[in-house]
């Protein structure tokens, strides 16, 4: 009875293992059976923190973890000579979720990828806190900072090209500031700085301190014995008598005659304008040159008729004034051609 009841109680023990094995395998049947991509990038530098099973994440939602981390010479250029081969880190990861789009073959889906690619989409590598492990990072970078690694094979899986990691941006960043500062000469900077510091030392104590505290401190009696508050009030006076100016300004350039003058002077210069551009002026104009070349013509021609003229008049003119003192002298000789006699009375 007793060997009955173990034998029962061992039979429910391993029902319930089996059963319990059925559940896990059936839950996660789910996950294990699901398609996966294969994805490969390639590096060129180092990878260090990266390790098979380190997750793959798309903008911070982990897709995938990687599976395999070798050098792309191992697969694609074997055959080359080990000067010729490419020293590119070849990393490939198993994604769990499809997030290139379903298509029917790699080469379907890797033309839609390109697409992608030109937008920028790279794979970087990115530590993981502060515990010096890495994860591959999905994300859009600029393609113009991050060209794709020069290749002369085909992928055999689907490919994203690599970008530069933060790590390695920042020790660049830090080796490029540490070969700045061993090109400075320390030394040299250090003695010119003594040097400054000795030359300012030196000029300050050539300055008359005494003197420019004396200077200063009489300034500032100075100052306290302006009339300030008298300043302010003439200045607060001046900015009134400005305001006021600027209103009967604007009074006066708002009044109607001023604003239609512009139009008046514009409508003026029209007018003239077209005055001037007026063929009938420049044919007055032309008519007037010739009437005045005709004039000097004709001027030309009759100079010596005319300075006859001129002569005879101030002969004529000398004759008649000759003429006028005699019929003063004797009006009588106007009339008669002697002179009368003398008269002489009668004698008694």
């Amino acid at each position: 009875m007793e060997q009955q009841s173990n034998f029962r109680l061992g039979v429910f023990i391993l029902c319930a293992l089996l059963l319990g094995a059925a559940l896990l395998i059936g839950i996660g049947s789910g996950r294990w059976l699901q398609p996966k991509i294969t994805l490969e990038t390639y590096f060129n530098e180092s990878v260090r923190g990266l390790d098979i099973g380190s997750k793959v994440r798309y903008r911070g939602v982990a897709i995938g973890e990687v599976s395999a981390i070798t050098f792309t010479y191992t697969r694609y250029e074997s055959d080359l000579p080990s000067t010729q081969r490419r020293q590119y880190v070849l990393v490939e990861a198993q994604l769990d979720t499809d997030i290139l789009g379903k298509s029917n073959n790699n080469a379907t889906e890797q033309a839609d990828l390109d697409r992608e690619i030109a937008k920028g989409m790279r794979v970087k590598l990115s530590p993981q806190g502060l515990t010096g492990t890495s994860y591959l990072e999905i994300d859009y970078e600029s393609p113009k900072d991050n060209q794709p690694l020069p290749v002369n094979w085909t992928p055999e899986h689907l490919y994203i090209p690599s970008a530069n990691s933060t790590v390695n941006q920042l020790l660049g960043s830090a080796q490029d500031l540490m070969a700045k500062f061993q090109r400075v000469d320390v030394d040299k900077t250090i003695a010119l700085l003594n040097q400054t510091l000795t030359t300012m030392n030196s000029k300050l104590e050539d300055l008359p301190v005494k003197s420019i505290g004396r200077e200063t401190e009489q300034l500032l009696h100075s100052v306290n014995k302006m009339p300030l508050g008298q300043i302010a009030s003439e200045s607060a006076a001046l900015i009134q008598e400005v305001r006021e100016s600027n209103l009967a300004l604007k009074t006066l350039l708002e009044q109607p005659s001023l604003q239609h003058a512009s139009s008046d002077f514009a409508s003026a210069a029209f007018s003239a304008k077209q005055l001037l551009a007026d063929p009938a002026l420049a044919s007055a104009v032309h008519r007037l040159d010739q009437i005045t070349l005709r004039l000097d013509h004709l001027t030309a021609q009759r100079e010596s008729d005319i300075q006859q003229i001129i002569d005879n008049l101030s002969s004529t003119s000398s004759n008649l004034k000759m003429l006028s003192e005699k019929a003063n002298q004797k009006p009588s000789s106007l009339l008669f051609s002697d002179p009368p006699k003398p008269y002489t009375p009668p004698k008694p």
